[in-house]
């Protein structure tokens, strides 16, 4: 776990990363349950809900999700935004917005990335860029990434 702590502590943003097949995947839930000890053990009452922001020696300042699934619907990725909203919501950190790819499948061509797949991607990207420039992924930008069918 030192790895992971020595990691997170100078990181600017935090970026979860997941497929969901199932409602919330074993490895993610390990991921966030490792996040405690980030946490100052001083707990806080806002928004009505008990709240423990991250320690001073942490320096994320924002927390964004990318998230893939094998349905065709986006609505089925809704869980994990609810529970990163959540994560950065009761860390006092602002949740920086969810990259989410439904039916992934779609993407791929017989060799290799799709026409529509490589729109995805560079969707993608520029989410990326703008989340690394900006703090912030645009929901445009997020929409080109999660458009059915594509």
């Amino acid at each position: 776990m030192d790895i992971l702590y020595t990691a997170l502590k100078p990181a600017e943003t935090l970026v979860l990363a997941t497929p969901r097949y199932t409602p919330l995947p074993a490895g993610t839930q390990n991921v966030l349950n490792r996040l405690c000890p980030l946490r100052l053990p001083d707990l806080q009452f806002r928004d009505g809900r008990t709240a423990a922001r991250f320690r001073d020696d942490v320096a994320i300042r924002r927390i964004a999700l990318v998230a893939v699934g094998g349905w065709p619907e986006v609505g089925n990725l809704q869980l994990l935004v609810d529970i990163v909203r959540e994560v950065a919501h009761t860390a006092g950190v602002p949740f920086a917005g969810a990259l989410l790819r439904p039916h992934v499948s779609f993407m791929q061509g017989p060799d290799g990335l799709s026409e529509s797949g490589k729109r995805v991607a560079a969707a993608a990207r520029q989410a990326g860029y703008e989340l690394a420039t900006e703090g912030a992924m645009h929901p445009e930008t997020l929409a080109a990434v999660s458009v059915a069918g594509a």
